[in-house]
């Protein structure tokens, strides 16, 4: 699909019996501009005035819980801001449409730690999760950045946006002579490739990535015009 159909659900809480309090759906673009990315850069601005959500691009029947999962838009990996420089240099050479979300780890606190989320919009929702930690493992092998966020594989995951004030674009679409995931096509490409996503997921730890991993002056500038 050229334009797939999104889906974000928003909970207060990351426990399993989280309630969904909200939800949207939006296609990718629209005839006059990235129609998700402007329902999302408008929540976030609702946000940062009336409080936060953590985000999903999984569609939940009731409660955060697999078995409450209707269908997943997207694949969401999300690793440290201070690795920034490396990640914005691994994204540039994936083959796939994916938004870069500047995120935060928890809502509502004073001091967060910024995080970055690669969310990779699907051609066709999934409704295994299984798949997803599948395609999730695969992605995260191939941009190579140890240092992501433990439990982002799995299709519960959730993340919070940044609701503070920064001079930074907060959502950027790199779509630029890149295609939408397939995710049946994805993982028949892969089939017999071996990944070990729990031992990934265990190596995944938030530290300060050494100075070899960062290059130029860490700036990156994004295809659209956007910085990070």
């Amino acid at each position: 699909m050229d334009n797939p159909t999104l889906t974000i659900s928003l909970f207060r809480l990351r426990t399993r019996r989280a309630l969904v309090k909200h939800s949207y759906t939006a296609a990718v673009y629209s005839d006059t501009f990235e129609s998700m990315g402007h329902a999302m850069a408008e929540e976030i601005k609702h946000q940062a005035k009336h409080g936060g959500f953590y985000w999903s691009f999984a569609r939940y029947r009731r409660n955060h819980l697999k078995a409450d999962i209707q269908e997943m838009t997207a694949i969401m990996l999300e690793y440290p801001y201070v690795c920034r420089a490396a990640l914005m240099a691994a994204v540039a050479e994936c083959p796939y449409v994916h938004y870069v979300i500047h995120a935060q780890d928890e809502i509502n606190t004073k001091r967060p730690e910024e995080r970055l989320v690669i969310a990779v919009p699907l051609s066709e929702p999934i409704t295994n999760p299984r798949d997803y930690t599948r395609i999730a493992a695969l992605l995260s092998e191939q941009l190579g950045i140890g240092d992501h966020t433990r439990g982002d594989f799995s299709s519960t995951f959730l993340f919070a946006p940044f609701v503070g004030v920064c001079s930074t674009p907060k959502i950027v679409l790199n779509d630029l002579d890149r295609e939408f995931l397939d995710p049946d096509a994805f993982i028949e490409e892969h089939r017999g490739t071996w990944t070990d996503a729990e031992a990934l997921q265990v190596g995944a730890i938030t530290i300060q990535p050494e100075s070899t991993a960062l290059h130029d002056s860490g700036l990156f500038v994004f295809e659209n015009g956007g910085a990070l």
